[in-house]
C-alpha cells in the first residue's frame, strides 16, 4: 500500500531527525569542543545531568507527538481535505518559494502570541513550566515540552494546510528550518559573529544569546525566529545587545 512508507517515516523519520541534530550539537559543543569553546558559552555555569536527562525524556514524548499529528496530516491529504499539492506547477515556481516563507512567518507569529499566552500566571505552571526547568538550556531543550504544550506547538499546521495551499517540499523545508532553529536557540553557545548585531539581519532575527537571555530571565524575549514582534509590542530585553556583545569580547 503507497500510504505504508509514509506511516513509518512520519513514526520513526520525525523523532530520529530530532535526535541526530540534537546529538550532534549536543556532541560537538559539549563534549568534544567543550573547553575549546568555552569562549562561547552565554551563561558560564553547565547544567546538572539531570536537567539534561529531563530535557531529553520530555523531548521525546513531543516528538511521538509530533508523528502522530504527521500521522493526521497524511491522513488528511489522502482524503483530500488538505490543499497540500505536490505538483509545483499547480501554483508556480514563484507561489511554490513566496509559501515556503510564508508558512515561516506565520509559525513565528503563532509561536509569539501562543509562547506569550503560556507565560500568563494561570496556565503556566500546568502548561510550561516543564520547558522553563531548563534555565541554562541544552540542544535537548529544544522540544522539552509538557505534552499540552507539544500538541500547541504543532496542532496549528494540520489548520493551515486546510485553508492555504502548501507544497510537500516547502512543509519539509519548514519542519527541518524549525527544528534546525530551535535547536541554535537552545544550543547555549553564541555562535553568530559579533557584526551579526548590527547587520541588517540580526535587526530582524534572533541569535542563541536572544533565547537563552529568555530562558534565564522568564518575562521577555519571546519569538521563535525573529526578534520582530517582540520589537513591536516592547517584549524584547533592553538589555540585549549588551549580553551580546559582552559574550563577543570575551570571545575575543
Amino acid at each position: 500500500m503507497l500510504e505504508t512508507p509514509y506511516l513509518f517515516f512520519a513514526l520513526l523519520m520525525i523523532p530520529f531527525r530530532y535526535f541526530i541534530i540534537a546529538g550532534l550539537f549536543y556532541l560537538l559543543f559539549y563534549i568534544i569542543k567543550k573547553q575549546d569553546w568555552m569562549h562561547l558559552k552565554i551563561q558560564k555555569k553547565f547544567p546538572i545531568s539531570k536537567i539534561i536527562q529531563l530535557e531529553i525524556f520530555y523531548s521525546f514524548i513531543t516528538m511521538l507527538i509530533f508523528a502522530l499529528i504527521a500521522l493526521l496530516i497524511f491522513k488528511l491529504y489522502w482524503s483530500g481535505y488538505t490543499l497540500m499539492y505536490h505538483d509545483i506547477k499547480e501554483y508556480g515556481i514563484p507561489y511554490f518559494i513566496f509559501s515556503s516563507f510564508l508558512i515561516i512567518v506565520i509559525h513565528d507569529f503563532y509561536f509569539y502570541c501562543t509562547h506569550r499566552a503560556m507565560h500568563h500566571k494561570r496556565l503556566y505552571p500546568i502548561i510550561h513550566k516543564i520547558h522553563h526547568i531548563s534555565k541554562n538550556p541544552t540542544p535537548w531543550a529544544a522540544f522539552s515540552f509538557h505534552p499540552i504544550e507539544a500538541i500547541i506547538q504543532i496542532v496549528w499546521i494540520p489548520i493551515i494546510i486546510l485553508c492555504i495551499p502548501f507544497h510537500i517540499i516547502s512543509l519539509a523545508f519548514w519542519a527541518l528550518y524549525m527544528m534546525l532553529f530551535n535547536v541554535i536557540g537552545h544550543l547555549g553557545y553564541e555562535i553568530f559573529p559579533r557584526k551579526f548585531m548590527s547587520s541588517s539581519i540580526g535587526q530582524i532575527f534572533f541569535s542563541s544569546t536572544f533565547h537563552n537571555m529568555h530562558h534565564k530571565q522568564n518575562n521577555c524575549n519571546y519569538g521563535l525566529y525573529f526578534i520582530v514582534w517582540d520589537k513591536i509590542f516592547k517584549t524584547d530585553h533592553d538589555d540585549y545587545k549588551f549580553f551580546f556583545n559582552q559574550i563577543k569580547l570575551e570571545s575575543k
